[in-house]
This record gives C-alpha cells, sequence and structure tokens, in this order.
C-alpha cells in the first residue's frame, strides 16, 4: 500500500455507510424483536463496511477506513443535532434519541474498525484485479446515494412549513438529484482510489448499489408492484452510467496517474 490517500477517505465514508444501510435493510426484512439483535445487525453492517472499505485503501488500510467512520458518526450526530427532523425527533423523546445515536455511532465505529483490522491483519494487501471493485462500486453508491440525498432533502425542505403534496413532490426531486450527485461523487472516488482501471466493475456495481437504495426506501413497494420495479430497474441504469463517468474520470485524473 502506498502513503495516505483523501480519495481513499472520501471512499471508506461511503463504504462504512454503506455497509451500515445493509444492515439497515436487513433489519427490515427480518424485524427483529429484540434491540439487542438490531443493533448487532447494525454492527455488522458497519463491520463489513469496514472490511471492504480497508480492502479498497489505496492507502492505509487502518487509517481512511477510521476517518471515514469517524466522518460518519459526525453526520449521524449532525442529523440528529442539526436538522428539523432530528429536533423533532430530541423534542419527542430526548433519552430514547440519544441513546440511539449513541448506540448507532458505537456500533458504527466498532464494527467499521474492527473490519478493517481483520482485513489488514488477516488478508494483507488486496489484488489489482477489478472484480472486487464491483462489491466495493455497490456498497459505496448505496452509501453515497443516501447521504447525498438525505442531505438534498435536508436543503431543501429544512425547517419550511410545505403542503404536504408540495413537501413530497420536493424530496421525490431531490431524490434523483441525490442519487445522481452520489454515483457521480462515489465513482470519483473509486476511479480516484483504484488501483487498475475498474471501469465495468464501476458500471455493475454502481447499478447494484442505486438498486440497494431504491429497495431501501420503497420495500414495501417494488417487491408488489412491476411498474416500481421496472423504475427502480431505469434508474438502475441511469445510476450505473453517472457512477461509471465518475470512475473514468477519476481514474483518468488521479488514479490512473499514481497507480
Amino acid at each position: 500500500m502506498g502513503g495516505f490517500s483523501f480519495a481513499s477517505v472520501i471512499l471508506s465514508y461511503f463504504l462504512v455507510s454503506g455497509g451500515l444501510l445493509t444492515g439497515t435493510l436487513a433489519i427490515g426484512y427480518i424485524k427483529p424483536t429484540s434491540e439487542i439483535v438490531a443493533y448487532a445487525l447494525f454492527a455488522v453492517g458497519a463491520f463489513v463496511g469496514g472490511f471492504v472499505a480497508a480492502r479498497a485503501s489505496r492507502g492505509s488500510t487502518i487509517i481512511e477506513p477510521a476517518i471515514g467512520a469517524v466522518l460518519l458518526i459526525a453526520t449521524i450526530v449532525l442529523m440528529v443535532g442539526g436538522t428539523s427532523i432530528g429536533k423533532l425527533m430530541w423534542n419527542a423523546s430526548s433519552t430514547e434519541t440519544t441513546k440511539f445515536v449513541a448506540i448507532l455511532a458505537g456500533c458504527s465505529a466498532v464494527g467499521a474498525l474492527g473490519g478493517a483490522f481483520v482485513s489488514e491483519k488477516f488478508f494483507g494487501d488486496a489484488t489489482e484485479s477489478s472484480l472486487p471493485w464491483i462489491i466495493y462500486t455497490s456498497f459505496s453508491t448505496f452509501g453515497a446515494c443516501f447521504m447525498a440525498t438525505f442531505i438534498a432533502a435536508v436543503i431543501a425542505v429544512g425547517g419550511h412549513t410545505e403542503e404536504a403534496a408540495k413537501a413530497v413532490d420536493t424530496i421525490a426531486k431531490m431524490t434523483l438529484a441525490g442519487v445522481a450527485i452520489g454515483c457521480l461523487v462515489a465513482g470519483l472516488a473509486i476511479g480516484a482510489s483504484a488501483r487498475t482501471r475498474a471501469l465495468g466493475a464501476s458500471f455493475l456495481g454502481g447499478g447494484v448499489g442505486v438498486a440497494g437504495f431504491f429497495l431501501l426506501v420503497t420495500r414495501d413497494t417494488v417487491g408488489h408492484d412491476k411498474d416500481a420495479a421496472a423504475g427502480v430497474a431505469v434508474l438502475a441504469i441511469g445510476g450505473a452510467i453517472l457512477t461509471l463517468l465518475g470512475s473514468a474520470i477519476g481514474w483518468a485524473t488521479v488514479g490512473k496517474r499514481t497507480a
């Protein structure tokens, strides 16, 4: 491995986020009745995110995933403390909200660092094959789409009081914008971090990541509505193309020169 890589920090942030969201998706399907099981799934998701972050990191396999995990925890705290939705949760039940944020942050940190440590100590340097980047891209695009969509929705709606129909329409537009931005940024981070040109892997992984994102936000609809499923497929293809574009730019401007 080389020295410190800022691109890998960004990629690690998205990868740990994608792992945590995968745990969230698992909770939605398993529907555990125990809080301990639910938090364990969060931790497992973060562990997987940290593990793949260490495998994908161009620089140190520990430092970049660690910084990415810290940034994710900071984002979780800001979501609660700096947004209208978070403040609403806080006002409704400050004790439960604090407990949830603290445990979620702990699961993210321990899981991600544990995954990165296991990856470094027991698996050595990552392969230079482009095939694993399908997995890396899937997780990173999943996480990037969610984070970009959330930020875009908060900026658009924020503390404004709007009619329900108008708010829903705004959020729908911000979701599309967030997915587009998330795919491009994730692709840039992938291209800049990859040790080989992984354009095909970026395309495939980008499609899987976008599909996973929409599966998370429309879980109760897609499985029972063929039109919704077809719509997700179209969006996944569009996201795959944008991820490919970002990856190509990232590789040409940074990755290729430092490979």
